[in-house]
């Protein structure tokens, strides 16, 4: 374990300023684009805690006492909380909170590990190295081991448990966190125009337009039209407005920026980590060329909102860059809901 906690020190302290490199990218890349995430300042917290935990276990690793372990422990723990919750579009961050979870674990089971239990030598699958290993892949079967093995007392089982199943759950969320963020592909422009051409005499239907989910699969609203997922939220662009406002510090030349205006509402999308927020990373936006749009940082007024259930957020906006002057774009929506279940969408909306 000395060995190990020299090691895994040395690497957090090299990391940690490779990870506030890439924070302050990221966060010079939020204020840009206005987009309200925290994910470079989360970084750069990190990166503070992997330099402070690798002093800490590097100082420590003589020790015969817990307390150096607990420490720099905590501090691992508490970078993989903040990575995993904030990390947004810095999906690098997921990674980073990862390897903090890692070091964490590490460092918990070297705190409460009896070398010295009475019961002698314990079975391989006792071992230290193979409770660290098992519960880094899979907490729950961490748990497990912890209970069964001879060679941890009741209270560190309680406090490993309750870390460990927390851990577990935020693993899953960021799990879920990163293929949301990778799943906003471009869209199939043909069906997308079979699918306009079936239902094209429905756009100038009632702005209340409550459905099936099968028939939301295959239905293309309109501006002003709300879709609703029943029970849970429900979404309407109110107007895109082409804007001659450039920004003097981007480097993108778009052939026209359009600004996107919408209201959501939380009809029952209770909280995991955050309340729900609708934001640009929800949308993929198809110029009429068929290309896909990126966000552009243009002034806007009103930014979306964490909205609680039985409220709603009124007027967001948000700025896209298109690579050819469109008179109609399509944009494609992807909202998660409930137990993180993702519910599609998508809107022909004319630029006025």
């Amino acid at each position: 374990m000395k060995t190990a906690k020299l090691v895994i020190g040395i690497i957090s302290m090299v990391l940690s300023f490779f990870i506030m490199f890439q924070s302050c990218a990221a966060g010079i890349v939020n204020t840009v684009a206005s987009n309200g995430e925290m994910s470079g300042t989360a970084g750069l917290m990190v990166a503070v805690f992997f330099i402070i935990a690798g002093i800490v276990g590097v100082a420590t690793r003589n020790s015969l006492g817990m307390a150096g372990s607990l420490t720099a422990g905590g501090f691992y723990l508490a970078a993989a909380l903040i990575g995993s919750i904030t990390a947004g579009n810095y999906t690098d961050l997921y990674i980073w909170s990862f390897l903090a979870w890692s070091f964490g674990v590490v460092y918990l089971v070297a705190a409460f590990y009896d070398q010295y239990d009475i019961w002698g030598a314990a079975s391989w699958w006792q071992k230290s190295w193979f409770i660290i290993l098992i519960t880094i892949v899979f907490p729950p079967a961490g748990i497990a081991l912890v209970w069964i093995s001879r060679k941890f007392e009741l209270a560190p089982r309680i406090i490993m448990t309750v870390i460990f199943s927390i851990a577990f759950l935020i693993s899953m969320a960021s799990f879920m966190g990163i293929a949301n963020t990778s799943a906003n592909k471009p869209i199939n422009m043909n069906n997308t125009n079979n699918t306009n051409n079936t239902n094209n005499t429905n756009t100038n239907t009632t702005t209340d337009s409550k459905v099936t989910e099968d028939t939301q699969k295959n239905k293309v609203y309109g501006l002003g039209e709300t879709w609703t997922v029943d029970g849970e939220f429900s979404l309407s662009f109110t107007a895109v407005t082409a804007t001659d406002d450039r920004n003097q510090f981007s480097e993108k030349t778009p052939g026209q920026v359009v600004i996107l205006n919408y209201d959501y509402s939380n009809i029952g999308v209770e909280k995991s980590f955050t309340e729900l927020y609708i934001s640009s990373n929800d949308f993929n936006v198809i110029d009429a060329n068929g290309e896909v749009a990126s966000t552009y940082p243009a002034s806007i007024a009103v930014h979306p909102q964490e909205t609680p259930i039985g409220a709603k957020c009124v007027g967001a906006q948000c700025a896209y860059g298109l690579n050819n002057p469109s008179s109609e774009i399509t944009v494609k929506v992807q909202v998660n809901g409930n137990n993180f279940k993702s519910y599609e969408a998508v809107f022909k909306l004319p630029v006025q």
